[in-house]
């Protein structure tokens, strides 16, 4: 909508004579992306939001559309989506293919990092460490790589040092700030000799 008409600045401050308003039928849908993670030229990061620029100077939100924070498929979205399904089409295709080759890279790359080290040996021994003899035991029954496996046969001291770290690292909030005040002061490049 556009405001028409006389104005009088010095009087009761603004004051039109008449509302015009102009239908538009065509905008340029914009997406800005805030991720940041890139596939073959796909930016499948999270999070954007829509802008539609209708004219120079007429520039909307999604919410126009019915495109709202939860992304829910209202009827304004839906006769939007309608309107424009040939667009959608055109680009759908080649989107799905990059995607379904995201997923078939990432797929393999598990199974990949699985058959080197599962992931109990991450729950078991990294995020809820377990005693050392329970964590070689574990390790030794459960890894596969004969790599892991001999790596695991000789470490029996690093699981017990590491755990007695463990231990006395967390015995209190300040034993555990103090631990990672003093280990990432030595580990700065200037204070080492």
């Amino acid at each position: 909508m556009q405001h028409v008409g006389a104005h009088f600045p010095w009087c009761c401050g603004r004051r039109y004579g008449a509302v015009t308003s102009r239908p538009y039928h065509r905008a340029v849908l914009r997406i800005k992306r805030r991720g940041h993670l890139e596939w073959k030229g796909l930016q499948l990061g999270s999070g954007f939001a829509v802008e539609l620029r209708y004219s120079k100077n007429l520039i909307v939100t999604g919410d126009v559309i019915g495109l709202n924070e939860d992304f829910d498929l209202n009827h304004t979205l839906a006769h939007f989506l309608e309107l424009n399904h040939y667009l959608i089409d055109r680009g759908r295709y080649g989107f799905e293919e990059k995607l379904t080759d995201y997923r078939r890279h990432h797929r393999k790359e598990c199974q990949w990092k699985s058959r080197a080290l599962t992931y109990r040996f991450m729950t078991f021994v990294y995020d809820q460490p377990h005693l050392p003899e329970q964590c070689m035991q574990s390790s030794l029954s459960m890894e596969t790589d004969c790599r892991v496996r001999e790596c695991i046969e000789g470490g029996q001291t690093v699981f017990e040092s590491a755990y007695e770290r463990l231990m006395a690292v967390s015995h209190s909030e300040a034993a555990t700030w103090w631990y990672i005040f003093w280990v990432s002061y030595t580990q700065r490049p200037s204070l080492q000799r």
